[in-house]
């Protein structure tokens, strides 16, 4: 995983300034948004992530180039024709309550940064579907205890939450953005 989605990274960064919100929501935000088709220059997605922050403090430049990185990571990722959507979220040496609880905050973020974006036209079924199962996955009550069935269960969900990203990424983004990939299927 590339160190711009290293989650304690950003975790520290929402300790040193006190932040109300969480990691895990703050890039699902931001990925709702471009899911949305919103774009935005730096000094903007600057504005909403400070507000997504909630913070007692101003960034510090080093947290500014921090996000501005999650931003163009997460653009270069969604847009980049591939499979490839990484989810800021804790890494495999957290415990899978932990986990599941980031995934939940993860969804419930994506859902509040895609309904903020003015889109046109009417969601496939397929992609109503899968809001409506993130909002289900953001409801997530955790108390999760170690077991290879819950690592299991967190793992399917969190793909099934990736590839969902990318279908309705796909069908979200203007037709000339469109033809120029495919649109991810969602199996």
């Amino acid at each position: 995983m590339p160190a711009v989605f290293d989650f304690d990274r950003y975790t520290q960064l929402f300790n040193d300034l006190g932040a109300a919100g969480f990691p895990a929501e703050m890039h699902g935000h931001l990925v709702g948004r471009l899911s949305a088709g919103a774009r935005y220059d730096h000094g903007t997605w600057l504005n909403v992530a400070s507000e997504l922050l909630d913070a007692r403090g101003t960034v510090p430049e080093a947290g500014k180039v921090q996000l501005i990185q999650l931003y163009d990571a997460s653009l270069a990722e969604l847009s980049g024709g591939g499979f490839d959507v990484t989810l800021l979220l804790p890494d495999d040496s957290a415990t899978v309550d932990h986990r599941t609880q980031a995934l939940g905050q993860w969804c419930e973020g994506f859902l509040g940064g895609f309904g903020l974006v003015e889109r046109e036209g009417e969601l496939s079924e397929e992609a109503d579907s899968a809001l409506h199962d993130f909002a289900a996955i953001a409801q997530v009550q955790t108390d999760l205890e170690e077991s290879e069935a819950n690592e299991v269960d967190f793992m399917e969900v969190m793909e099934y939450v990736r590839m969902a990203v990318l279908m309705i990424f796909s069908e979200c983004q203007p037709e000339a953005d469109k033809q120029a990939k495919p649109p991810a299927a969602l199996h």
